[in-house]
Order: C-alpha cells, then structure tokens, then sequence
C-alpha cells in the first residue's frame, strides 16, 4: 500500500495535468503561442497522422503559421484518463472538441488527444501530443449530415481525407490504464 503522502502527491499530479490540458486550450485560443511552446519539453512533440513537429520553437512556429488564417479558435478539452508511469512520467486521452473560424468558415472538430506527460524541475509539461480527429469539416457539411460519412475530414482547400477515430483496428490504441 502507498503513503498517505504519495497518495496526495499523486492528486496533486494529476490536477497540475488538468491544469496544463485546460492551460493549452485558452493559451492556444488567445493565440499566445510563445506560451504554448513553454507548455512544452524542449525535445517536445506534437504530432498528427499527417506531420510530426519536434522541438519546443518549431512547435511555436507550427502553431503560429497553423492558426495564421482563423481569427478564432475554441479548443474544449471535456475529459481525460491519466495514468502515470512513475514520478516524472504520465500518459493520458484527452477528449475534446475545437471550433475554428475566419470570414469563410467556421471549421468543428472533434479530436482525441494522445499525451505523454513529463515533470521537469517540478512542472509538467508536455513530452509529446499527438492529435486523431473523429471529424473536422465546415459547420455546413456538419450540418448537412456529413460527419456521418467515412471521409469526416473536409478541410477547405484539402482533399477530403478518412478520419482516424473510431479506431476499431487499434492503429492508435488510447493512452487509456487497462484494469
């Protein structure tokens, strides 16, 4: 059995996780991504299917150039399952939804975060997020019963593409603690 203590350190760990998921999202939001990157290792990555992004300054750059052409973005993270590896070590899913929009369109997406979660210097950061998407498309083809389709992603000015989730061949299982 575990200390009292460790058992405490362990609730203080996983809160300062939460806080660094819901730091992301309103860091992402207000387009402070300086910030964002300092959510990062300086080895950090944040992937896709489709790009991998390694470093703390290229992720700024990632994210900067990304978000260049939608003067809103929301990003709701709704739930997450943490398991840690040791003290400094963590993995966890984050479910989430985003909405990002310019004078063309506005853009929903339901996305699945991957996350490995490291503690540097008393801080937890990330190590590496890989983001899945369930569907992105304009707030149109939702509407029009597009999410419904095999082909869920539907980005302007990209050809439509098949969505990652649901996983049912486990090509990227959940970071989810089995019992």
């Amino acid at each position: 059995m575990t200390s009292l203590e460790n058992r405490v350190q362990r609730l203080e760990d996983r809160f300062a996780i939460n806080d660094l998921i819901v730091r992301y999202a309103v860091l992402l939001d207000d387009m402070l991504f300086d910030e964002v990157g300092q959510l990062f290792t300086d080895d950090g990555v944040f992937a896709s299917p489709n790009s991998t992004t390694a470093g703390r300054q290229a992720i700024v750059d990632n994210f900067r150039a990304k978000h260049a052409p939608f003067g809103m973005t929301l990003h709701d993270p709704h739930g997450s399952a943490i398991f840690f590896i040791d003290d400094e070590h963590a993995r966890g899913t984050v479910l989430g939804y985003a909405e990002l929009a310019n004078e063309q369109h506005t853009i929903v997406t339901n996305i699945r975060y991957q996350d490995d979660y490291r503690k540097e210097d008393g801080i937890w950061r990330f190590a590496k997020r890989h983001v899945l998407s369930v569907y992105g498309m304009t707030a149109e083809d939702f509407n029009a019963g597009r999410a419904g389709f095999e082909q869920r992603k539907i980005w302007p000015n990209r050809p439509p593409a098949n969505a990652e989730l649901p996983d049912k061949t486990q090509q990227y299982p959940g970071y989810v603690e089995l019992p």
